[in-house]
């Protein structure tokens, strides 16, 4: 990008504990609404933190096809149906755009993860 190009953000995606969506997530943050819970995706007995912001109710295999859910791991599939809803809030069909015309910007504080926690697990109990 040079100096004096124009960016616009034209659509959001948002995949987050307050919600998953514009609409939910917005409500929920105006509201007050706290997502903090006690951890349910896995047992937290063995660590001093028992309360984080998860996100519920996200089913990768409700939006993704099946090709692409043993590649990814969770985090990765929650990135790709964010993109894939800023793209529809936007209007956008990245197929019909010049290549390189177009962006995407992710946050997370610990995403993607998942997988290599997996493998180093598999690799100090099975070699």
């Amino acid at each position: 990008m040079t100096e004096g190009t124009k960016v616009v953000v034209t659509g959001l995606g948002i995949g987050a504990p307050t919600g998953m969506g514009i609409e939910d997530h917005w409500r929920a943050t105006v509201g007050g609404v706290s997502a903090i819970r006690r951890i349910l995706r896995f047992d937290p007995a063995g660590y001093p933190a028992r309360l984080a912001g998860e996100i519920t109710g996200f089913e990768p295999a409700e939006h993704l096809s099946g090709r692409l859910l043993p590649q990814t791991d969770w985090m990765t599939q929650l990135a790709l149906v964010a993109a894939d809803t800023a793209l529809a809030d936007a209007s956008l069909d990245p197929a019909k755009l010049p290549g390189y015309d177009m962006g995407v910007v992710t946050a997370s504080s610990s995403g993607g993860f998942e997988f290599g926690q997996n493998e180093l697990r598999n690799l100090w109990s099975r070699g």
